[in-house]
């Protein structure tokens, strides 16, 4: 496997990750088990703090002292900037990008690779 298949794996895996996580907490919202200060919670706004740093979005992962009502907004939000970059990412695999483009685009190394796995496991290890 090239860098570049590697970088598109990747990206693969994290669109799978992030509309996991934001379903995981979006149903923990619906049976009011995304408790203030819970492990799920604390894992969750770890997780999209990082993946909106994956994003070209300006904006913030509610806190652990955020109403349903902030989460319902960042999820729903979170959701929609998410698939216009994978889209937009997407549209790119036809072209023959070199590996530079693509690292530069994906903001993929083996430093967030690690982060996004490391997190990803402890949503996935605190899902109620």
């Amino acid at each position: 496997m090239n860098e570049i298949q590697i970088i598109q794996s990747q990206l693969a895996t994290e669109r799978l990750h992030f509309a996991e996580v934001a379903k995981a907490c979006a149903a923990a919202l619906g049976n009011g088990k995304l408790a203030a200060h819970s492990d799920f919670a604390a894992a969750c706004v770890d997780y999209f703090a990082f993946a909106v740093t994956r994003l070209d979005w300006n904006s913030k992962a509610p806190g652990l002292d955020a109403s349903e009502e902030r989460w319902r907004e960042f999820l729903g939000a979170f959701n929609d900037q998410a698939t216009k970059h994978f889209g937009a990412l997407q549209a790119l695999l036809a072209r023959n990008l070199p590996v530079s483009q693509w690292r530069a685009l994906s903001k993929i190394d083996a430093d967030s690779i690690f982060t996004e796995r490391t997190y990803y496991g402890r949503v996935k290890a605190t899902v109620p």
